[in-house]
């Protein structure tokens, strides 16, 4: 190797080699532990094909179930359900990878800052001899102020935590979707049947005062009058047979399943048969748990602490660290070894702008945990008063019932005995069916107050009893 000026390079102007050759190994070790990225890419027709073919057999939905002590045989109830909601339904899914994410930020918060690697080669034209190169490679590192780093990993883990409870409120809201809608299709399909039951009497009451009408017995604006009345009890009796499909369906969005898959599955409402309503003396400790525990609040006040961690990570920012530089420069034939030292100044600004912001994001939070729990004890009180008005609606539902069943079967001994005629009977038969239909309305108050109960204190009251 023949040097400038025809002179062969002496050992000043080899040493620039091995110092070129210790740093290329160091920046290859680096970049090989990078990370790839893999192609993940959605065809949308096959998620379709895939979203249409979910049926309740499926292999790995069965392994699920099976796994967590409900195997998919016989009848599909409340709990069972749920678990497969949690299983299909992208909701909960995505407030997991919400979790995942603020994971993630925890992990970027606790990371150490790359150091810098800089080279600055000059060449001096001027003064060939010992050499005209001037080069070295200086690394930078920054050292961070500890007291706004440790802030930051705290606000991070708060922000995790909120996403950890995000995922027990998204959970909670699986289970009341499908309860809801399991209770509705249960109520209405004996809503149906006392409809069909009472488009029959209505039926043969129409039948009976044609009769009498064609004998000039009755009026015939009175026969109009039933005749009125059968058509609005059939009408009733179609329109509730209409409600079947659609709450099936609503159930089969519920679990995240298309409306066909529901088709010849036995379902089973054990869960509603005997609903543990809480008990008077454990009201206080219920709601106090649900003013501190539910999900939402616990979220909202870990969102208070990571706005308070990151107002003090603003503070301790005004002064952010330190940067060294540690370095080696081959200086036109020389070595040279330097250490730089560098430090921000808090001369114009002391982080004024973003102290102030997170100050008012503070407030915030704190307003955000205030509504949080505001709106539970609001949403405590408001079914609280529902349930117990629907108790008192139920009690005289009940009592109702009571008398036009009495009522219909001294219709029926009174026929029997021939003091009275078919159309009497028939017509306190009708009676009795629009009182079961009142006491149907009734329980179905009760059991959706009696849900939303369960919603405002997080306290399960559906329970499926094994026989």
């Amino acid at each position: 190797m023949i040097g400038p000026a025809g002179h062969a390079p002496g050992p000043r102007h080899r040493g620039l080699l091995p110092a070129l050759r210790r740093v290329a190994p160091l920046l290859a070790l680096a970049l090989a532990g990078c990370a790839h990225v893999r192609p993940a890419p959605i065809d949308p027709a096959a998620a379709a094909a895939a979203l249409t073919a979910r049926r309740l057999d499926q292999p790995g939905l069965v392994r699920f179930l099976d796994a967590m002590g409900e195997p998919p045989h016989g009848r599909f109830g409340l709990r069972a359900l749920t678990l497969v909601a949690v299983y299909e339904r992208p909701d909960l899914r995505i407030r997991t990878t919400e979790a995942d994410v603020a994971a993630g930020q925890v992990v970027r918060a606790r990371q150490l800052p790359n150091p810098t690697l800089s080279l600055s080669p000059t060449f001096n034209a001027t003064q060939p001899v010992p050499s005209p190169i001037k080069v070295g490679p200086v690394i930078q590192f920054l050292v961070a102020n500890f007291g706004a780093r440790q802030a930051g990993i705290a606000a991070a883990r708060a922000r995790e935590a909120a996403a950890r409870d995000v995922i027990a409120a998204a959970a909670w809201r699986e289970r009341s979707a499908v309860r809801d809608a399991l209770l509705t299709l249960w109520l209405d399909r004996r809503a149906a049947r006392l409809q069909r039951l009472a488009a029959r009497e209505a039926g043969q009451a129409q039948a009976l005062i044609a009769q009498r009408a064609t004998a000039g017995m009755l009026a015939e604006t009175v026969l109009a009058r039933a005749e009125a009345a059968a058509d609005r009890a059939r009408f009733a009796a179609a329109e509730a047979a209409g409600r079947i499909g659609a709450d099936r369906a609503r159930l089969a969005a519920a679990i995240g399943m298309p409306a066909a898959a529901l088709r010849g599955v036995s379902l089973s409402f054990a869960a509603f048969a005997h609903p543990s309503a809480p008990a008077p003396d454990r009201w206080p400790a219920l709601v106090r748990a649900a003013l501190t525990a539910r999900p939402q609040v616990a979220a909202a006040l870990a969102r208070y602490r990571a706005a308070d961690d990151a107002l003090r990570q603003a503070v301790d920012s005004q002064f952010p660290g330190i940067s060294i530089g540690p370095g080696y420069h081959y200086d036109q034939g020389d070595s040279k070894f330097i250490l730089s030292l560098s430090l921000p100044l808090p001369v114009l600004n002391q982080h004024q702008g973003q102290i102030a912001i997170a100050r008012a994001q503070r407030r915030l939070a704190a307003a955000r945990f205030e509504r949080a729990q505001a709106r539970v004890l609001a949403q405590i009180d408001a079914a609280a008063a529902a349930w117990r008005g629907s108790r008192d609606t139920l009690l005289a539902a009940r009592r109702l019932d009571a008398i036009a069943a009495r009522r219909a079967a001294q219709a029926a001994q009174a026929y029997r005995l021939g003091a009275t005629g078919r159309l009497r009977l028939v017509e306190a038969e009708g009676q009795a069916i629009l009182a079961r239909e009142q006491l149907l309305t009734a329980e179905g108050q009760r059991l959706r107050a009696l849900a939303a109960l369960a919603d405002a204190l997080h306290h399960r009251v559906f329970r499926e009893v094994s026989a």
